[in-house]
């Protein structure tokens, strides 16, 4: 059955004409603010005191996790002795942070976490990911999320799962465009051998991986972690690195395991996620070899 996809056209432009989402739009003026207020020597609680406001509110704006509404941030503007041009790049951005963003449509389905991701996800302009046991969510087929889903945990009721398929479809829409995500994925031996779906599945979901390589290279690198490499710095755990075009936004890591999500924002973890991607994807199969793999194994899937 084929599943239709919301519309993912709730990400927009950011002032600088990268493409964003309300979430990563809320963070960057978040971001922006704190700089100004430290440049002028101003502490949060001070800024609070100023604005008439408690420290936890300016904290919460500063993190993209609380809305500003625009008489506040006019406050803001004030306070911080803002020029009328930067005035106006914080009020499109919170403007954008106001839009809803099409993963609203699935937040009684997903955890508060997960939504914030997609919300992140949304406005990324590259992913580094390096799966142990599936296909990264983007790059999945829809027979193969659809597998995954209904294999996953137990907790996941079957009158979810095709709207779960759905968002997985409409986080895709990423893959195309104007700015399209660049994506750069190492994925283990394993995932490609494991059977989710059966061999038909599994099938189509290796030709999609091939299809990607072959014919956009530039966008989509993906390298085998082929098992007699044995032992190796990402051993034992998937993760994700987000990379935003606004040089104010610094990576993020989303980590998803059995019982528990995280989105890594500490600079020192994250660093370490982005030196652990690094040395695993230098001992990986080179993009030609690991295409031949794929292929191959494809071919096995009968």
């Amino acid at each position: 059955m084929a599943v239709r996809a919301s519309d993912p056209s709730t990400s927009h432009e950011s002032p600088s004409g990268v493409l964003s989402s309300p979430v990563v739009q809320g963070w960057e003026l978040g971001i922006r603010l704190r700089q100004r207020r430290e440049e002028i020597g101003l502490t949060a609680t001070a800024a609070g005191r100023a604005a008439g406001i408690i420290q936890a509110y300016v904290t919460g704006v500063e993190t993209g996790k609380v809305k500003l509404p625009a008489k506040r941030l006019e406050q803001l503007i004030k306070i911080y002795e803002l020029e009328p041009e930067d005035a106006a790049e914080l009020e499109a951005l919170r403007a954008g942070a106001t839009q809803r963003g099409w993963w609203h449509e699935y937040s009684q389905l997903f955890p508060a976490e997960f939504i914030r991701f997609l919300g992140y996800e949304a406005g990324a302009s590259s992913v580094r990911t390096y799966q142990s046991d599936v296909i990264d969510g983007l790059l999945q087929t829809e027979d193969y999320a659809r597998a995954v889903i209904r294999g996953g945990t137990t907790t996941i009721r079957l009158t979810e799962v095709e709207r779960r398929v759905a968002a997985r479809m409409a986080r895709q829409a990423r893959l195309t465009g104007e700015r399209p995500i660049q994506i750069s994925a190492v994925l283990g031996e394993g995932v490609l051998r494991q059977q989710v779906g059966g061999p038909t599945v599994m099938r189509g979901q290796l030709d999609h991986l091939a299809r990607l390589m072959t014919e956009r290279p530039e966008q989509v690198e993906i390298r085998v972690m082929p098992f007699s490499v044995g032992a190796h710095p990402a051993l034992g755990g998937a993760f994700q690195i987000l990379s935003f075009a606004p040089p104010q936004l610094p990576d993020l890591v989303w980590q998803e395991i059995l019982t528990s999500i995280d989105i890594i924002d500490q600079s020192v973890r994250v660093t370490d996620y982005v030196v652990t991607f690094a040395e695993t994807r230098e001992l990986t199969l080179s993009s030609e070899d690991s295409l031949a793999l794929i292929r191959r194994i494809a071919k096995e899937m009968t």
